[in-house]
């Protein structure tokens, strides 16, 4: 058997670079009455083409997102439901987990909802709204293997506007993890109107991996105050918003360097009572058809040279 040249070779490895490799692309969800309309959807931010990723009555909701490159997996939440998909099972509604409990000792779970999720550090990681006397506001790691039909919660930054009993006032509705700068970001959405003072609704870093600070990194978009998704990717953080007069799906890129929001891209939707909620910055979360099929028709080109 003859060997493969280096054309050839270069040829592979670039064809498998490239397969494994697709372009990052934004991932995000919504609510929907019933298991006929998109659940999961992937938009291509180049082309933008938008793929629906699954549809289902059982899991309809899509409060969270986040994608585990390594292992190419995305976790998504029905509320308190933690569920995973794998990446390109198209068509495929996600596998639920397990619910997800918050814990004060080992006989004492709540089940809690979740509102935005992210992946940092090989750890899956969720913030939380859901008010208690025992529990306080604020981003928990989460176990994605459940034990005793639970993945427990660990909190590892609390919200700074609670004290005592009272668990905090603040909502984030998007939680995605910068490795470049080991910080969490976080779209403050809401906020308890009994709290005096509140921080202005935003974007947010939040080092929760070392002091704890909170810091303002940008407002939301004029007149926009409900966004409840967020991705980091591409150089841009997009964030995802409800646009229910106009049933559509609001996608917001911002620009860390200069500061400034770009194009808003818009997805119509087929039921105006979905709502944007969970994203994810997701490279390859499904096959690139145009670009793989390129790189084979280069790869078998090469080999039929050397032969």
């Amino acid at each position: 058997m003859r060997s493969l040249g280096v054309c050839s070779w270069c040829a592979c490895a670039l064809l498998a670079a490239c397969a494994s490799n697709a372009s990052a692309q934004l991932v995000f969800g919504s609510t929907t009455t019933d298991g006929n309309n998109p659940c999961g959807m992937y938009y291509d931010v180049g082309s933008g083409q938008v793929t629906t990723l699954w549809k289902s009555a059982a899991n309809k909701k899509v409060n969270g997102l986040a994608a585990d490159a390594v292992n190419q997996k995305l976790y998504a939440n029905d509320a308190a439901r933690l569920n995973v998909w794998n990446y390109g099972s198209v068509g495929t509604a996600p596998t639920a987990i397990a619910g997800m409990y918050r814990t004060s000792d080992p006989n004492t779970f709540t089940a809690t909802g979740v509102d935005g999720l992210a992946f940092a550090n090989g750890q899956l990681y969720g913030s939380t709204s859901y008010p208690s006397t025992v529990y306080k506001r604020g981003i928990y790691q989460i176990a994605t293997v459940a034990v005793n039909s639970r993945c427990v919660m660990t909190q590892i930054w609390t919200d700074p506007t609670s004290s005592g009993t009272y668990s905090g006032a603040l909502t984030f509705g998007g939680l995605e993890f910068n490795p470049a700068d080991n910080l969490f970001y976080a779209t403050l959405s809401a906020i308890d109107p009994n709290y005096a003072n509140p921080p202005p609704r935003g974007l947010y870093s939040i080092d929760a991996f070392g002091a704890g600070a909170m810091t303002k990194v940008a407002d939301f978009p004029a007149g926009r105050t409900k966004i409840d998704g967020l991705a980091i990717g591409g150089g841009k953080y997009w964030m995802t918003e409800q646009d229910p007069n106009a049933a559509q799906i609001d996608i917001y890129p911002y620009d860390p360097v200069s500061g400034t929001y770009g194009t808003t891209i818009y997805v119509p939707l087929t039921d105006a009572t979905q709502r944007a909620t969970g994203a994810a910055w997701a490279p390859g979360a499904i096959p690139e058809p145009g670009t793989f099929g390129a790189l084979v028709l280069l790869a078998l080109a090469s080999l039929r040279r050397r032969r």
